[in-house]
């Protein structure tokens, strides 16, 4: 269906929804694992709402502008649009202006899709021996107090965001509480040190 003027209203409230619900995405991920999955519905390291959201900015945008490339009232009719094989009919014609709101909207889900996946870590040949060795430098909490030598365990936030507590070990002792950087792994736990 062709967007018209009519639905200018209607397709301003369709961007403005979906700046929202990419704001309030962003906020429930950084608030923490409540807010995530009952408001960002993470899927993976995907938000699931902010994806919903870039299809509301991309479905409005695209038919926003539709209505610009559409036909003129009263005027000659406009020629083609699209080149070559990008011209067509139905849904095999994506600059065609009746389909370029689903089309946008379908670009915008996909960039956020995209931007939340860390492609690094899908397309890299080489995995490291030692899945510890890639929280080397990040900060950490104590939830369990560590005698120096002996075990405990810390609190850290892994890629995805979501915290995860985690076995520790330290060459001194670290009291419940304590904020710490990882400084190396021993064994199949993190080496930890206070900051």
């Amino acid at each position: 269906m062709r967007p018209t003027a009519f639905d200018v209203p209607l397709y301003l409230a369709a961007v403005a929804a979906g700046m929202v619900l990419i704001a309030l995405a962003r906020w429930a991920a950084v608030r923490g694992a409540r807010w995530e999955s009952l408001v960002a519905l993470r899927v993976g390291s995907v938000l699931f709402t902010e994806v919903v959201g870039a299809f509301l900015v991309g479905y409005g945008a695209g038919a926003l502008v539709a209505l610009q490339l559409g036909p003129s009232p009263g005027g000659p009719p406009r020629p083609p649009v699209g080149v070559g094989r990008f011209r067509g009919t139905g849904l095999f014609a994506p600059f065609d202006p009746a389909n370029l709101p689903l089309t946008l909207g379908m670009v915008g889900s996909l960039l956020a899709t995209l931007l939340r996946v860390d492609l690094r870590e899908i397309l890299s040949p080489a995995r490291t021996k030692d899945p510890l060795a890639r929280y080397v430098g990040w900060e950490a909490r104590v939830i369990a107090p560590i005698a120096a030598g002996g075990y405990g365990e810390v609190a850290l936030r892994d890629a995805d965001g979501n915290v995860r507590a985690v076995a520790a070990t330290a060459d001194v002792d670290i009291a419940d509480g304590a904020n710490v950087a990882v400084v190396g792994t021993r064994d199949l736990n993190l080496l930890v040190a206070p900051t």
